[in-house]
């Protein structure tokens, strides 16, 4: 599996490290960040990340992504992406009680996206 290049991975980390789950710091200019952990299983975190709209008072993501944390590497790996304005969902990584299945073409996408998404974010919200 992909995951994030060590710049991207830095970013994540820096988001974590403000411990909150709304990440606002452009007045105004950029949409938030929301982070949030959501959950875990056996040696992963899972977070997602994301920006959100509002369409005829519906929360829309613009996008939303899954990452999972490997506990022992500390590597961070995109697998799940979502912008409900363009109706897309794909989920590149599932992990079952059968063990992980993986589409690595998409999943590499997924993480090419992720690496320039964080830092497009970190310039917007002023990390790092």
């Amino acid at each position: 599996m992909k995951t994030l290049d060590r710049k991207a991975a830095e970013i994540f980390r820096a988001l974590l490290a403000l411990q909150t789950t709304k990440i606002d710091n452009s007045d105004g200019t950029y949409m938030p960040v929301y982070l949030e952990l959501i959950g875990r299983i056996d040696n992963y975190n899972f977070f997602s990340l994301a920006h959100y709209g509002q369409q005829n008072g519906d929360a829309m993501r613009d996008p939303e992504m899954l990452f999972a944390l490997h506990k022992e590497t500390q590597q961070f790996i995109p697998y799940y992406y979502r912008n409900d304005y363009c109706g897309i969902e794909q989920n590149s990584v599932k992990w079952s009680e059968d063990g992980i299945f993986l589409n690595r073409r998409l999943q590499a996408e997924h993480t090419t996206f992720a690496n320039q998404w964080l830092r497009n974010i970190a310039v917007q919200q002023g990390i790092l």
